[in-house]
C-alpha cells in the first residue's frame, strides 16, 4: 500500500512539471527563430503543430522534420516529424512530436485538416483547420524504477485571413479542453492554449509579425521580422519574453531547411534544424 501511494505522489509530481513540454510542441524551427510569431504565417506541413488551417499553404504532398537539444534540460532531445498530403482547397497532414528526458518522455500525435473557403485575388484566402491529437507522458518512478504513463486525447483547431495581399490575421487554439494526468491526481499536466497574431508583408521581401499566446491564465507577447535576400535565403529574427531569436531558412524549390537558435538566459542557447521536402508538386495555383 506504502509503494503504490509512493508511485501515485511521485506520478502527480512528474504530471504536474510535464505541462510545458507537451506545449512545447508548437515550437517549430521558423517559429522559433521569429519569437513565435507563428500563427499567422504558418505553411506547410509544420503548420499543423502551430495552426492546424496553414496546412492549406503547402505543396501537394510535402515532407517536414526537425530536431532539437533544448537548453536547460540536461540532455533532452526534441524532434517532430508530419506529413500533409491533398489537392484543391483541401490538405491534410499526420504529425509526431517527441521529447526525450533522462526521465522518461512526452510524445504528441495530431491528424489534421484543413480547408480553403474563399480565395481571392493575388493570393488572398480564408482558411480553417482542425486536429485530432493524442498526447502522452511516461515517467520513471523514483524510488521504485516502475514506469508510469498516460494518453490523453484532445483537439486543436485554428483559423487564417488573408483579406489582402500584404495582411494575414490569423486564431488558433490547442488541446480545447485541458487534460489531467490521470485519477486521484490534482494537477492538470496539459493546459489549452491560445494564439492570435497579424503579419505585414512588404513587396514578398520583408514580413514582419506579432502574436499573442494565453496559457495558464498569463499572455506572452512575440514578436519577429523575416527579410528574403536576393539567393533563396531570408534573414529571421524575433524576440519573445525577454529572449531573443533568430535563424536562416532555405526556400528552394523542392526543399527547404532552417536553422535557428534560441536565447534562454541562465541556459544558454538552444539550437534547432529541419527540413521541409515537396514531393509532388507546387501548391495548387502555383507554377512547380
Amino acid at each position: 500500500m506504502k509503494r503504490r501511494l509512493l508511485v501515485l505522489l511521485v506520478s502527480c509530481l512528474f504530471g504536474a512539471s510535464a505541462e510545458a513540454q507537451l506545449d512545447r510542441s508548437s515550437a517549430v524551427a521558423r517559429s522559433r527563430a521569429m519569437g513565435g510569431v507563428l500563427v499567422s504565417l504558418a505553411d506547410g506541413p509544420a503548420a499543423l503543430f502551430v495552426n492546424p488551417a496553414g496546412i492549406v499553404v503547402s505543396p501537394r504532398y510535402a515532407v517536414y522534420g526537425d530536431y532539437c537539444e533544448p537548453g536547460g534540460m540536461g540532455g533532452a532531445h526534441e524532434s517532430r516529424a508530419a506529413v500533409a498530403a491533398g489537392s484543391g482547397n483541401t490538405r491534410g497532414g499526420i504529425g509526431w512530436y517527441r521529447l526525450g528526458t533522462g526521465q522518461g518522455s512526452d510524445h504528441l500525435i495530431a491528424v489534421s485538416a484543413a480547408h480553403r473557403l474563399a480565395e481571392g485575388a493575388q493570393g488572398s484566402f480564408l482558411s480553417i483547420g482542425a486536429s485530432a491529437t493524442i498526447g502522452g507522458v511516461s515517467r520513471d518512478a523514483e524510488g521504485t524504477g516502475e514506469r508510469e504513463s498516460w494518453w490523453k486525447a484532445g483537439g486543436d483547431a485554428g483559423v487564417i485571413l488573408k483579406p489582402l495581399p500584404v495582411l494575414a490575421f490569423a486564431y488558433s487554439i490547442s488541446n480545447i479542453t485541458d487534460a489531467h494526468p490521470g485519477p486521484g491526481t490534482d494537477g492538470e499536466s496539459w493546459h489549452r492554449a491560445q494564439r492570435w497574431g497579424a503579419s505585414y508583408f512588404w513587396e514578398d521581401r520583408i514580413v514582419l509579425s506579432c502574436a499573442a499566446e494565453r496559457l495558464e491564465g498569463r499572455t506572452t507577447v512575440h514578436y519577429g521580422i523575416g527579410m528574403k535576400t536576393a539567393v533563396p535565403l531570408e534573414l529571421l529574427a524575433g524576440f519573445s519574453d525577454g529572449n531573443v531569436t533568430g535563424g536562416v531558412r532555405w526556400t528552394g524549390n523542392r526543399v527547404g531547411a532552417v536553422i535557428a537558435f534560441e536565447g534562454m538566459g541562465t541556459d544558454g542557447v538552444t539550437w534547432i534544424v529541419a527540413c521541409e521536402t515537396s514531393l509532388g508538386g507546387a501548391p495548387d495555383g502555383e507554377a512547380p
